[in-house]
């Protein structure tokens, strides 16, 4: 079975999306970096409104877009599936397999996830979808990168992997 990770980045208020696309104007240059070097060579699972973002993140592993949906056109590389359970079939030969949001998958994936990858921007946004509050306590930091505001992030914040205990 594959390790499942959760990776995401979240406002101090816990806002993961607004109106469709981050809560932020723009990706986070720091965090994106960190995003691809954990995810590279591995699959993603997304809903299909983070399959829909303008700043969308995909695998050239391959992609599964979670979708009740009938008919939903998808660009090559990805593949339409009717649920989590379905996806997690699908990549349970993988190594680790990576949830990428949104809410709903969050918050199915966060009582199975092996790792949490969270990035957290030491401020307030703006958010229509939020990440799920879960018990920290069932989980170790393994390393915390802080940043304070600089080219590589405009905002304070803090990119940690947390891992299941």
């Amino acid at each position: 079975m594959a390790k499942i990770s959760i990776i995401a980045a979240m406002s101090q208020n816990r806002a993961i999306g607004n109106q469709g696309s981050l809560p932020w104007p723009e990706p986070i240059p720091a965090d994106w970096e960190h995003l691809e070097k954990v995810s590279k060579g591995k699959k993603m699972i997304m809903g299909r409104k983070s399959y829909e973002d303008k700043h969308r993140v995909s695998s050239k592993a391959g992609n599964y877009v979670v979708s009740s949906q009938s008919n939903l056109e998808l660009d090559e590389g990805f593949q339409q599936v009717g649920s989590l359970k379905e996806a997690l079939e699908l990549t349970r030969k993988q190594k680790e397999v990576f949830v990428i949001g949104g809410n709903s998958l969050f918050e199915e994936a966060i009582l199975l996830c092996d790792n949490l990858y969270l990035t957290e921007v030491q401020e307030n946004f703006e958010g229509d979808t939020f990440f799920p509050e879960f018990d920290s306590s069932a989980f170790k930091t393994e390393y915390a990168i802080n940043f304070a505001v600089s080219d590589e992030s405009p905002y304070p914040m803090v990119i940690k992997k947390m891992v299941r205990v």
